[in-house]
């Protein structure tokens, strides 16, 4: 039933693209507690959630597509690995931010994320296309629509500056000159703040937040037998709440030499709930991925950039005017290149 893989994957972009929501709640904003922190938090509340898992196992034939997956647990070395991905890729994506903004990153992580997974699957699990011209195509309409959706406040202050200068030309020049100050003003006000290696420094943290978020369920395929399938959730949850502290030692140790202020009353519960939310997005993808294949289903994953957007859109309000036609223009799109690498499959 290769419509339930269809379905099961966009629900894992729904719950991808709403997790990091609860960071912004003003229950949790209002604490001011440090990003590093409430990823830990997070891999809590994943390891803690995995568990759920397992009065399900019965149904891991099903989920595996393979009737002789086991129904019972057994612990995977290869969980530890998944996991401490997933703590590289979330704590690296704080970084990527403060060093060259949430719109650049998330279109550089993004996109980076949809190539690794996509080579993951064609090239070291054999997933097969039928159609590489459409599928090309499909990667191509993805990256641009990710790129859009991430630079979708920078497009929409891009155009609502030419109209006011078109305006301006019109009714008087020294407005037009007026703007036209203030944009080199910005401009270069911008320049001094991010430096060349700032610039650099971020865009390889990106690229990093990419490597490790779209190879996080790669280890789940190189998986025994006896840990193949569902079973492989509770190793994966195990793997974050390993890796999680040792991340949050060597930031506290080496980037900012002290531990602020852990805000559990405020955010622990939001960070747990938050990390149930991932946990269901990655279950969903483990319904995904044997029936659409790892280069299918993952990449559609990033459709999730778009969910994100919505809740920057409306409930947020972070993106406004022009910036909104230009986001869902870029999120037609991006759906747009996910029906076309589904097609490819064909």
């Amino acid at each position: 039933m290769p419509y339930l893989g269809y379905i099961a994957a966009i629900a894992s972009a729904m719950f991808n693209g709403s997790f990091a929501a609860i960071f912004k709640f003003d229950a949790v904003a209002d604490a001011e507690l440090h990003p590093v922190l409430f990823q830990q938090y997070v891999c809590a509340g994943v390891f803690l959630s995995s568990w759920l898992t397992i009065p399900f196992l019965y149904l891991n034939p099903e989920v595996a597509l393979d009737s002789d997956a086991p129904t019972t647990f057994s612990f995977s070395p290869l969980g530890l690995i998944a996991g401490a991905l997933l703590t590289i890729a979330l704590t690296f994506s704080f970084v990527a931010v403060q060093l060259v903004g949430l719109a650049t990153a998330q279109g550089v992580w993004g996109g980076t994320a949809i190539i690794v997974s996509y080579v993951w699957g064609v090239l070291a699990f054999g997933d097969e296309v039928q159609n590489w011209y459409l599928s090309v195509t499909a990667l191509f309409f993805l990256l641009l629509g990710v790129v859009g959706i991430a630079c979708s406040q920078r497009i929409g202050e891009y155009f609502k500056v030419k109209i006011q200068l078109l305006h301006a030309e019109n009714e008087d020049s020294l407005l037009s000159e007026h703007i036209d100050v203030q944009i080199d003003e910005a401009d270069a006000q911008e320049h001094s703040i991010r430096g060349a290696k700032s610039t650099l420094l971020g865009m390889i943290c990106s690229i990093v937040v990419g490597l490790s978020g779209g190879s996080v369920l790669a280890p789940m395929h190189y998986v025994t037998q006896e840990c193949s399938g569902l079973v492989f959730a509770a190793s994966f949850g195990i793997g974050c709440i390993v890796s999680s502290p040792v991340m949050c030692l060597l930031w506290f140790s080496t980037v900012d030499r002290h531990v602020p202020a852990f805000q559990l009353k405020k955010t622990l519960l939001p960070g747990l709930f938050s990390g149930l939310l991932w946990n269901i997005s990655n279950i969903m993808s483990m319904v995904a991925i044997p029936r659409l294949g790892y280069s299918v289903a993952y990449p559609q994953l990033q459709c999730s950039l778009f969910v994100s957007g919505i809740w920057g859109i409306f409930v947020f309000k972070e993106i406004k005017g022009y910036a909104i036609v230009v986001f869902f223009s870029s999120g037609l799109i991006l759906v747009a290149g996910a029906v076309l690498l589904a097609l490819s499959k064909n």
